[in-house]
């Protein structure tokens, strides 16, 4: 059975917090995001509220923030029990769900026979200022922890209706120089104990059929592979997958001393990473230095091919529990080396 839910757009990444006023100059520096919109969900602004198929009456706070295409929001549980206070109880701060989707109500209803056939519940759902029904997806089993929110317009003018209880207008310019261009996110990392059954739930779940794979395995494909400094053999195996304009790339490690592994023995499968720069060599040795003061060091990096090179940099503490990878570039024609077609870069690439 193949099943598809319409991605209309890649609305959001959501990422749960402890709280956002300690956490959301950081995101705005690091995206460049200046304008934030608060939204409290309680009795006012939130109905119909069911968590894991009970009613429940619980509180949460959704911040907000776009830059060109690039949507962060950021949720902090307030009281009851929900999905997002049950990450933070069990895993901590992270990324939480991925918004794809404004579809409409015959449309949800349409899906749910065949979300019932894979097994796929409603993990969480609510009613929003009386103007469109939110639903969590809760696909954890079939893509490694990644969950997907579904919107459902009730009234054409849904959008206008939801108005934010706060506006945050932060002046940039005021927190520092920017860390890292970031324009847009070119996929999140995930980890996966089984790279290969996630992508066959991506597949079935969004109609992801467009793949790229690696091999990756130092002094093979990758050299100068290290981590926390010391030079490390690495191998792991990976898939990046795009549907429009989201993408995913599936990590699953086959040695230690890497930060996959770290990842999956300290809190399982999920989200690792952002990855939302590409830069030049000269631009990000410039950059590096005011990273290192911030306590945003490099712990793993490498050399794909002799084309690109890859980091990731220790945005745990200063992104709520997230890493970031950077990418360079080494030549102008790295993509036309690497890969076979120009679909295959724009898998990569979105461009």
């Amino acid at each position: 059975m193949s099943l598809n839910i319409p991605i209309d757009g890649w609305y959001t990444t959501s990422i749960v917090v402890r709280d956002y006023r300690q956490v959301i100059s950081h995101y705005a520096r690091f995206f460049g995001i200046s304008h934030w919109e608060i939204f409290r969900y309680d009795g006012n602004h939130l109905s119909n509220a069911t968590f894991e198929g009970k009613a429940i009456e619980h509180r949460y706070i959704r911040v907000v923030g776009r830059n060109n295409d690039l949507g962060i929001e950021l949720i902090q549980p307030i009281d009851g029990s929900s999905s997002y206070q049950h990450m933070l109880d069990t895993v901590g701060e992270g990324v939480h769900h991925v918004n794809l989707t404004q579809s409409s109500v015959a449309g949800i209803k349409a899906l749910n026979p065949i979300l019932d056939e894979l097994g796929v519940s409603i993990r969480q759902s609510g009613t929003i200022y009386e103007a469109a029904d939110v639903y969590l997806l809760d696909t954890r089993s079939m893509v490694s922890n990644v969950m997907f929110e579904i919107t459902c317009p009730k009234i054409d003018n849904w959008k206008a209706c939801i108005v934010p209880d706060e506006v945050l207008d932060i002046d940039l310019g005021l927190l520092g120089p920017k860390l890292l261009p970031t324009a847009s996110m070119l996929h999140l990392g995930v980890v996966c104990k089984d790279r290969d059954a996630t992508k066959a739930g991506l597949t079935h779940l969004l109609g992801m059929t467009d793949w790229i794979e690696f091999k990756i395995e130092s002094d093979v494909t990758m050299s100068d592979t290290t981590y926390f400094g010391k030079k490390v053999y690495h191998k792991y195996n990976n898939h990046v997958g795009r549907v429009g304009n989201f993408a995913l790339e599936l990590i699953t490690p086959e040695t230690d001393k890497c930060v996959y592994d770290d990842f999956l023995k300290e809190q399982g499968e999920g989200v690792h990473h952002f990855f939302p720069s590409m830069c030049s060599k000269e631009e990000f040795d410039a950059l590096l230095p005011a990273l290192e003061a911030l306590d945003m060091p490099i712990i793993q990096g490498g050399t794909i091919d002799g084309l690109i090179e890859y980091y990731y940099i220790d945005t745990r503490q200063y992104l709520s529990g997230v890493t970031t990878e950077v990418v360079i570039p080494l030549c102008d024609d790295w993509k036309e080396k690497m890969f076979a077609s120009s679909k295959d870069a724009w898998v990569l690439t979105g461009e």
